[in-house]
């Protein structure tokens, strides 16, 4: 990097020639600027936690820039709480570590922008295990995330995430809920003509796999999406998704709901998969219908193989039926 020696002149010195101070106000300006940037974009670093009665998340991202990321080991007993003051800071359990939340708050709570949580097993939390909201945005990769008191992952509040490589189980209601003018991409990541295949595993929740409500959109692709205590996947109140490439099975309720004005787009490739993958159809049998809508709303695209004991679709007179078998 080039150095640049910055410094005043003495204002006798200056004031000699109306010229010379012109441009030694100049170079002044462009060094404060040079500084401020310097001290404001420092090269991210790699910070170590092993988590202990002393030693917390929590302490840990006082010490955090933009860009840095935190690699954890060992149990963390805590409730992790990520404000809105953090952005682009990564938390990485290396596959290992833990993070066992109380029932006082939300395992991880997250409201900052750019934030990566990566590789932990997180049990607990009340209401949620991961909360994703307030107009933040995340990545969930790699996680198990367990037992929370109501759902798994929830992004609510005009917020996004992706949701990949995650197994989310044994959570009181929903696996994975998107509420309130939220977005998820659940599966996948990448460009659209590019998409990268990140299937999660959605299993033995006490409610939807998935639910996507009040307005809220997700794509919702290459998922395992199984034995939930009530419908695979569940859109409700003029919610929006495109669900593709799934497999939907043994769930108590309807493998995918639509209700009260929601759409849906299935896939419609009939010939096997395709590169980008929201072609393919979904599979898998459920205790209700293949798919259902109720309420108003439509079904597009090609219902394929998945089914339900009941049968493969119905359809109420307000709903709009486009489905092709």
């Amino acid at each position: 990097m080039t150095r640049i020696a910055c410094h005043h002149s003495r204002k006798s010195e200056v004031s000699r020639d109306w010229p010379n101070r012109t441009v030694t106000l100049r170079i002044v300006l462009v060094c404060a600027i040079l500084g401020t940037g310097a001290r404001g974009y420092a090269q991210p670093s790699v910070h170590r936690l092993t988590c202990g009665p002393d030693h917390t998340i929590g302490q840990a991202l006082r010490t955090l820039k933009p860009g840095d990321t935190l690699l954890v080991d060992g149990v963390c007993n805590e409730n992790v709480t990520i404000g809105p003051e953090f952005h682009r800071i990564t938390l990485d359990g290396q596959g290992g570590a833990a993070i066992n939340g109380g029932s006082s708050a939300n395992s991880v709570t997250i409201t900052g922008t750019g934030i990566t949580i990566r590789g932990f097993v997180i049990t607990g939390g009340a209401p949620q295990g991961i909360a994703v909201t307030d107009g933040a945005s995340a990545v969930i990769d790699g996680n198990v995330v367990q037992q929370a008191d109501r759902n798994g992952i929830t992004v609510f509040r005009n917020s996004s995430a992706d949701i990949i490589n995650n197994t989310i189980q044994n959570s009181g209601l929903a696996g994975i809920a998107v509420q309130s003018s939220s977005s998820a991409r659940i599966g996948w990541t990448g460009p659209p003509n590019n998409r990268i295949s990140g299937p999660n595993t959605i299993q033995n929740n006490g409610g939807q796999g998935i639910q996507i409500y009040r307005g809220s959109t997700s794509q919702i692709f290459t998922n395992t999406i199984q034995n939930n205590g009530s419908h695979g996947i569940f859109l409700d109140r003029n919610a929006q998704a495109e669900i593709a490439a799934c497999t939907i099975t043994g769930n108590a309720g309807d493998g995918i709901r639509a209700s009260r004005n929601s759409g849906l787009d299935l896939g419609t490739d009939a010939n096997g998969a395709t590169p980008n993958f929201d072609d393919d159809v979904d599979t898998g049998s459920n205790a209700g219908y293949g798919v259902r809508c109720t309420l108003g709303g439509f079904v597009d695209g090609r219902l394929g193989p998945l089914t339900g004991i009941a049968g493969g679709k119905i359809f109420s007179e307000a709903c709009i039926d486009s489905v092709v078998p």
